[in-house]
């Protein structure tokens, strides 16, 4: 591996990943751009929008695919934030390149904008093998998470999702001091809650600002990690 962990790389994703060994990564927690085609608001004409309208998502998720599944472990865990319109075009692709994948839903726990059957949820496309590891803590893990959303007032990003969401990801599929990798890790709180469970982390994003961000939370998360096991330690 010719990157360090423990950092940030303000880089395109596939190219940050194409620097990293083979079958190095014990999980890949990530929420990706999942962007859809505007519509053809310019037009008069009404037109049906078509699947392969979605052809452009589903070549850029294969190609991040093609180098996430080489670094993960043999018995790594790949999960992949998603909606329910771009839930086909991530799911088939994983489908095809793993043994057993699962939706879970993420329940904010209040309602969105909008009229009847506002949005409440996220899906998370949970991808490993046959012989992926898991940690046993003893706890029951449904299919259902249940985490308030970041208030919009306290995002660093505008679709920031909640530090103990990802650590409930993170704790039941990765070893301490195992390498969690975030292929778009936009305001870092797969990183931060990583390194708050004592694992270790390499994180890529295009956005410089976001970078900086990320770099001074995860120096927050780790003085917070230390001071935590300094105060356990004394307290025996």
């Amino acid at each position: 591996m010719t990157l360090e962990i423990d950092r940030i790389y303000c880089m395109d994703c596939i190219e940050g990943m194409q620097q990293i060994g083979t079958a190095s990564v014990d999980a890949i927690i990530t929420d990706p751009p999942f962007f859809i085609p505007a519509s053809h608001y310019q037009s008069r004409v009404k037109w049906q929008r078509k699947y392969s309208d979605l052809s452009v998502l589903r070549i850029f998720w294969e190609s991040v695919l093609s180098e996430a599944t080489r670094v993960l472990k043999p018995t790594g865990h790949m999960f992949a934030f998603c909606n329910g319109d771009s839930y086909p075009v991530f799911y088939a692709p994983m489908f095809d390149r793993f043994d057993r994948v699962k939706c879970l839903v993420w329940d904010k726990g209040h309602v969105g904008l909008g009229r009847i059957f506002r949005n409440q949820h996220e899906l998370i496309i949970w991808a490993r093998s046959t012989d992926c590891m898991h940690v046993d803590d003893g706890r029951a893990h449904a299919d259902v998470l249940r985490y308030s959303a970041t208030p919009s007032s306290e995002r660093e990003h505008p679709v920031e999702k909640p530090e103990s969401l990802m650590m409930e990801l993170i704790a039941p599929t990765t070893p301490e001091g195992g390498l969690v990798l975030d292929p778009f890790c936009g305001s870092g709180t797969v990183l931060t809650a990583a390194k708050k469970l004592n694992r270790h982390f390499i994180g890529f994003d295009l956005d410089p600002d976001y970078c900086k961000t990320t770099e001074l939370r995860v120096v927050a998360a780790n003085e917070a990690r230390t001071l935590f096991s300094f105060e356990e330690e004394a307290s025996k």
